[in-house]
């Protein structure tokens, strides 16, 4: 069942995401000042290559070896550096160097999800910021993309629970309707869980 969902996913994203993630681009200011910024899930996203021609310094990390492939090639053609790694999430050993995270779309198995929050802020510095969209459960409803199955979509109250346990202040949670204008696939409206945070250091 999981090797089942982990293809879904992987299928899901090589069809659907082929331009920059709108919430992440409207809300770029907030990386400038940042120093390295990784990218988690990749897949067929120009995001990475978004935040790059900004002249940010970013780091690519995803569990599809065709995903880092096809990434080092459009930035090669836009003259890019993106330093990119492959590895899966369970074998991914973050530290905190990064000043920002940013990850959308990523269609990660609800068995997974808790783990991928605690790596993505265990990776970031003090006052890092971690910024994403996730399509939420409700999005099996609409027809605009993303996955069919369940297993690989995301519950607001979970992600809130989880987010609560973390060293982060929240600067943005909901779950929104939104259009979608995200490549070929991802079109009219969508349910989705958008995310800003800042990681703080917790105080006992």
């Amino acid at each position: 069942m999981h090797a089942a969902l982990k293809d879904i996913a992987h299928n899901t994203l090589l069809v659907h995401c082929n331009a920059p993630n709108l919430f992440i681009t409207e809300h770029s200011e907030l990386l400038q000042p940042l120093e390295t910024i990784l990218c988690v899930g990749v897949s067929e996203s120009e995001t990475p290559i978004f935040l790059a021609d900004k002249g940010l310094c970013v780091e690519a990390l995803d569990m599809f070896d065709a995903s880092l492939i096809d990434l080092r090639k459009k930035a090669r053609e836009h003259y890019l550096y993106i330093k990119a790694r492959h590895t899966l999430l369970a074998y991914w050993e973050p530290s905190n160097s990064y000043g920002a995270v940013v990850c959308s779309y990523f269609h990660v198995p609800k068995y997974e999800q808790k783990m991928l929050f605690e790596k993505c802020f265990a990776a970031l510095k003090e006052g890092g910021i971690f910024m994403a969209e996730f399509f939420s459960e409700s999005q099996v409803t609409f027809h605009s993309g993303g996955p069919s199955h369940i297993g690989l979509l995301y519950d607001f109250n979970d992600i809130s629970a989880i987010l609560k346990a973390l060293p982060c202040h929240l600067l943005k949670l909901s779950q929104e309707v939104i259009a979608l204008k995200e490549g070929s696939k991802h079109h009219e409206r969508a349910s989705v869980i958008r995310i800003i945070a800042r990681k703080v250091t917790l105080t006992h």
